[in-house]
This record gives structure tokens, C-alpha cells and sequence, in this order.
């Protein structure tokens, strides 16, 4: 019996076809298999699926283009250096500014959309504030105008950098302030301008030694 030569050809190419489909199936649902275990069971067969397409099927690739697409990105840093203290009392419902001196201690620039807003504490009529970019190693102040409360006491708020998604960034900033009504703080300017008694400054005079008796 006379075999055809083309014929035989056409089937070999085929079956070999055939198995190196097979076999390239059968490697694909490894690499998925392999990156769901690496990567937990939240990766699902088609996330799996589509980073190894994406990558060639190059599994070392595919982890790192999925991880980069999924980490949250790192936030900035900052340090705070000092903070400017309230040192007379207001009077209530006045208006004031608060300000620190803050540091970019990372390695990359503060992007424009971080904000500095009130966290917590005692509410000061905080208006969130957009901080300017900022390069690695240099520091800035920034300015926030708050309202005292309207009845007297000490107050504290606490403020924090955010990202644009309201991630903390670095130490936390406060503010504390005296409040005092304006009766009291009028009180308290006149007794300051109240001339001393010339019995106390007879007292403060013998109460200090000549410099000649000093050893």
C-alpha cells in the first residue's frame, strides 16, 4: 500500500500542534496556580490571568507590575520643628493664627495636594489648608487662622498633614490657648500699668546688697 508523503506530513504537524497547545495550556494554569499561592487568595484566576498576559507570561514580571499597581503609593514624610505658642490670652470668639515651622524629612518632594486640617481636640474654626510642594531637606512654615471658642477656659486642637485620600502624614501639629473675657483681660492691663508702691521698692532696695559687700 502506497502512503502518501504530504498526508503523513500534514498529520505529524498537526499532532505536534495539537501537543504544543496542550503543553503551553497546561504551563499557563501553573503560573496562575503559582502566582494565586504567592500572592494570597484574594488574587482570582482572571487577575492572575490578565497580569501574566501582561507580562508575557513572565511570572517574576507579573507579581511585581500586579504589586505596583496595587500597593497604596508611599506617603511623604514630615517632621514637625516648632510650633508658635499663644503667649497672651484671647478674647472669645476672636480670630487668631496659629503657625509651624515643618521639615520634609523623606527622600521625595511633598506634592500639592497635601492639606492640613484639624483632627481632633477642641473645635477652633479650622478651614483645611493646601500646603505648597515641598523638596527633601527643606522645611517651611505654614499658617492656619483659627476662631477661639466663645466661652473662657484653655482650649487644645490637634491638626495633621494629609495625602488627597486623608492618610496621616508625620508627627502631629497642636495649637493651646487661653480664652478670657474681655472684662478680665481689661482687669489685667490695668493692674499691669499700675505704678509699683514706693514701700515695695524701698523693700526691693533693701532686699539687694550693695555691689561693694558682694564677695
Amino acid at each position: 500500500m502506497d502512503v502518501d508523503g504530504s498526508a503523513v506530513t500534514g498529520e505529524i504537524d498537526q499532532n505536534l500542534l495539537l501537543q504544543f497547545s496542550c503543553m503551553n495550556t497546561t504551563d499557563r494554569d501553573e503560573l496562575i496556580s503559582q502566582m494565586q499561592r504567592l500572592l494570597g487568595p484574594s488574587l482570582n484566576y482572571n487577575t492572575a490571568s490578565f497580569f501574566l498576559d501582561m507580562s508575557n507570561w513572565n511570572l517574576q514580571a507579573a507579581i511585581c507590575c500586579y504589586l505596583d499597581y496595587n500597593l497604596p503609593p508611599k506617603l511623604p514624610s514630615m517632621s514637625l520643628k516648632a510650633a508658635q505658642t499663644q503667649e497672651s490670652a484671647v478674647s472669645p470668639g476672636t480670630s487668631f493664627e496659629q503657625s509651624w515651622s515643618i521639615a520634609n524629612t523623606g527622600t521625595e518632594g511633598w506634592p500639592g495636594s497635601c492639606r492640613l486640617i484639624q483632627a481632633g481636640g477642641d473645635p477652633l474654626g479650622a478651614t483645611s489648608l493646601y500646603v505648597p510642594p515641598l523638596l527633601p531637606g527643606h522645611s517651611t512654615t505654614v499658617s492656619m487662622k483659627l476662631v477661639a471658642p466663645s466661652t473662657p477656659g484653655t482650649y487644645r486642637g490637634y491638626f495633621h498633614l494629609v495625602s488627597d485620600k486623608g492618610e496621616q502624614i508625620g508627627d502631629p501639629l497642636w495649637a493651646i490657648i487661653k480664652v478670657e473675657s474681655e472684662e478680665t483681660m481689661a482687669l489685667a492691663e490695668q493692674l499691669a500699668a499700675l505704678p509699683i508702691p514706693s514701700s515695695r521698692l524701698e523693700e526691693q532696695s533693701q532686699a539687694s546688697p550693695p555691689d561693694d559687700q558682694m564677695c
